[in-house]
């Protein structure tokens, strides 16, 4: 329990931070954009770029991250992001942009992976869901803590950049200290087999034989329709409360470091229930708990004539989508048997890629052609309704045919 623990803590600061150093530019983006003197449809067009490099890189160095130690990939792909947050602050043409943002392009594909990674090789299947909410919750904390950066470095976004690539850079000695802690010597770090009470992980075992592409298509297109809106949240939900609401960045910071609390123990406490239920339910139903009303707050809010309402109606929006995270990971870490994990998550991070790429283009567009995001909100509504639907499709497909582990 004791080595379950300070996993954990690695982990979820590995997402947090991880995630401070992607937010801290969409959080900064009207400032950049402004800055630079650049159009909305052509920033559009270079963070599509991006996540197209995001999405290549998996598969390009994928197989040496995943073949590499765990603290050893840690610290080159924390490395990366940090740096390349502390060089944008030299940035001042498009061509210096694109170069800082191509390096970071290379390593934000690995920090989820690498966690699920430590969570599925280190700790029992019955604090599975526990672990997984617990480092799920860094990508809200890591979205907050950006606008926090932002709003006392008094909205100075290079300052804000350097000091986000400088927390990244002083987490790696703690992580070190706390992993030789929880491994005192290499045979320690040997992965489990079997559950603490000796009986084989049934669901380890599901897909064991041919790679289950059926299964990965399905999580995939789950995914998708998920991270999709989280894709507008991450890169452009300052452009609409920034831009079309004119919200300044401390009101920003303070509501969303209240739902990054409220969001971090909900998902703690759905992921504990989750390992309680286990099987089909628990791990399908976080998912209609928390994207059903984030639908209907995200089609709603951009309507509302009061900014300060609207403000809090997308922060709840965000709470609520968050409510479904546990699920994202835990459900693949179900399913998905050790021998095709690598592969597996390649692809499935590749629908986050696909996502991001699709949500840059059209946002871009939209935005450059109607001066507003409420309509890419309202299509990311839509999108969000189908998410659930194929991670049921997908865990049917399963637990339908392995009775025992339902």
């Amino acid at each position: 329990m004791r080595r379950s623990l300070v996993l954990m803590v690695i982990c979820v600061g590995v997402t947090t931070l991880s995630t401070l150093q992607g937010s801290i530019f969409g959080a900064a983006l009207p400032l950049i954009v402004g800055d630079l003197g650049i159009d909305w449809g052509l920033m559009g067009l270079m963070i599509a770029a991006w996540t197209v490099l995001c999405a290549l890189s998996p598969f390009v160095l994928g197989r040496y991250v995943h073949e590499a130690p765990p603290l050893t990939a840690v610290t080159v792909v924390m490395l990366l992001l940090s740096l390349s947050s502390i060089a944008l602050t030299a940035v001042r043409d498009l061509v210096a942009l694109n170069l800082v943002r191509v390096a970071s392009s290379l390593a934000i594909a690995f920090p989820f992976p690498l966690a699920a990674r430590v969570v599925t090789s280190h700790v029992s299947e019955h604090r599975r869901g526990l672990a997984t909410a617990i480092y799920g919750t860094g990508s809200m904390i890591g979205l907050a803590l950006a606008y926090v950066v932002i709003a006392l470095s008094g909205s100075h976004w290079r300052l804000a950049t350097l000091v986000a690539g400088l927390l990244g850079i002083a987490f790696l000695p703690v992580a070190f200290g706390l992993w030789k802690y929880a491994f005192p010597s290499p045979d320690a770090e040997k992965p489990l087999q079997a559950d603490p009470a000796g009986k084989p992980d049934p669901d380890r075992t599901i897909a064991s034989g041919p790679f289950p592409y059926g299964l990965v298509l399905l999580l995939m297109l789950g995914h998708f329709c998920a991270v999709y809106t989280w894709n507008l949240m991450f890169n452009w939900l300052s452009t609409f409360l920034v831009r079309d609401l004119a919200l300044p960045y401390g009101a920003i910071a303070l509501s969303l470091s209240a739902m990054a609390l409220v969001a971090s123990v909900a998902e703690v406490l759905i992921g504990v229930r989750s390992d309680r239920l286990r099987g089909f339910r628990g791990r399908v139903l976080p998912l209609f708990m928390g994207f059903i009303p984030s639908v209907v707050l995200l089609t709603v809010a951009p309507w509302i004539p009061s900014a300060l309402i609207a403000g809090i109606l997308m922060s709840f929006a965000i709470l609520t989508w968050r409510l479904a995270s546990p699920s994202f990971w835990s459900i693949f870490s179900d399913l998905v048997p050790l021998a095709h994990f690598g592969k597996a998550s390649n692809m499935y991070m590749l629908a986050v890629f696909a996502s991001g790429i699709s949500s840059s283009v059209i946002n871009g567009y939209l935005v450059s052609l109607t001066g507003s995001m409420r309509y890419p909100i309202l299509l990311s509504a839509l999108i969000l309704l189908f998410s659930p639907l194929f991670y049921t499709l997908a865990a049917k497909r399963v637990y339908c045919a392995h009775p025992a582990s339902a």
